[in-house]
């Protein structure tokens, strides 16, 4: 029986559902969802366990049914309020907390560690427990059946704020997403999210990537995307890596009824765009990052070309260090298959079959 879960980014916002494959008290093996919990990708990873939440993927599907909206708790874990969130970091949140009326506070900051990024389902429509009703209000719920207290509590739909998604919508319609790319897992991502402003959901690939296949936040991005849904990047070259790739994604986005903005370059595109300036410019603009990428891959290839010869190039870090060598040969002499070795040291089967090779 396949076992599915949630795994969270490290500030606790879900990130995908999850196969698990095989859990540990420090690190656990999952499969990623390719189309969000229908099916599970052939390959592998493994992530820190505390990121993987066994709960079958519920906090993934709360999440991606209201991205908006999340639920305050209090220093028992117990909800506290209903929160529509504008921008999280990673000590603090702005956030608004719902007060019943439809109404909402202004933005202030909530501890990020006390919000539980759950599409506000822990807390229904709640009013905040700081939140003081009125004796007369409390002595008129007192007297309604529960069914009638939970009805009249629940806000009326408001055409004054369509920024309220309820929480029967599954994709509220018009949302704005983002799409950040980093080029290595420890670049700063605060520079993006502060071009693109307040986003309803953020999709995010933080590895170096030379094809659409070795970019899944991507892939989930345009997967998630629906009609009148707004898809908002920095700059071009966070979004393709060639002219041909930009123009097959934004054709993407497009056939969806979606829109794509590029902030930097003032460019946007939708279906019933037709403005062949912006057309013109995208082509241009795109020529411009391809041939920097080029450049700068030349420049590097020379720079490594002379440290090569200087004798100080040692090339990339590697994946097995000979202990971990010297591990995988016993295991193997022992008759334990190379995938079962591969799985356990958390690489790549042809990686064990090299360092193996290399050893001989």
């Amino acid at each position: 029986m396949v076992k599915v879960g949630t795994l969270i980014d490290e500030l606790g916002r879900p990130e995908d559902k999850v196969q698990i494959v095989r859990r540990g008290k420090s690190n656990t093996r999952i499969a990623r969802s390719t189309d969000y919990g229908r099916s599970w990708a052939s390959e592998s990873e493994q992530v820190p366990s505390d990121r993987v939440l066994a709960d079958d993927g519920q906090r993934f599907d709360q999440h991606s049914a209201n991205p908006a909206h999340a639920t305050h708790v209090n220093i028992f874990g117990e909800p506290a309020a209903r929160l529509r969130i504008q921008r999280v970091y990673a000590r603090v949140t702005k956030a608004k907390v719902y007060i019943g009326d439809n109404k909402w506070t202004p933005v202030q900051d909530v501890a990020t560690t006390s919000i539980l990024f759950d599409g506000g389902a822990s807390a229904g429509w709640m009013l905040p427990t700081w939140h003081k009703s009125s004796p007369a209000d409390s002595e008129h719920n007192q007297q309604q059946d529960p069914e009638t207290r939970e009805a009249a509590s629940a806000p009326a739909p408001s055409t004054a704020d369509p920024a309220t998604p309820m929480p029967s919508a599954a994709h509220p319609v018009g949302q704005r997403f983002s799409y950040i790319r980093v080029s290595s897992a420890d670049q700063n991502l605060a520079r993006q999210r502060e071009m693109i402003g307040p986003v309803d959901k953020e999709f995010l690939d933080k590895l170096s990537a030379r094809s659409r296949a070795e970019r899944p936040g991507l892939e989930r991005c345009l997967d998630y995307l629906r009609d009148h849904d707004e898809l908002i990047v920095a700059s071009i070259d966070r979004l393709a890596r060639s002219l041909v790739d930009l123009r097959s994604i934004i054709d993407k986005i497009t056939a969806k009824g979606a829109s794509v903005h590029f902030v930097k370059e003032n460019l946007a595109f939708s279906k019933d765009s037709t403005d062949p300036r912006a057309t013109l410019m995208l082509g241009i603009l795109g020529s411009f990052a391809e041939f920097e990428r080029a450049i700068i891959r030349e420049r590097q290839a020379e720079g490594i070309a002379l440290a090569k010869k200087a004798g100080k190039y040692k090339g990339r870090k590697r994946a097995l260090t000979p202990e971990k060598v010297e591990q995988a040969r016993h295991r193997a002499e022992a008759g334990e298959s190379k995938v079962a070795i591969a799985r356990d040291l958390g690489v790549s089967r042809a990686t064990v079959y090299r360092a193996l090779s290399e050893q001989s």
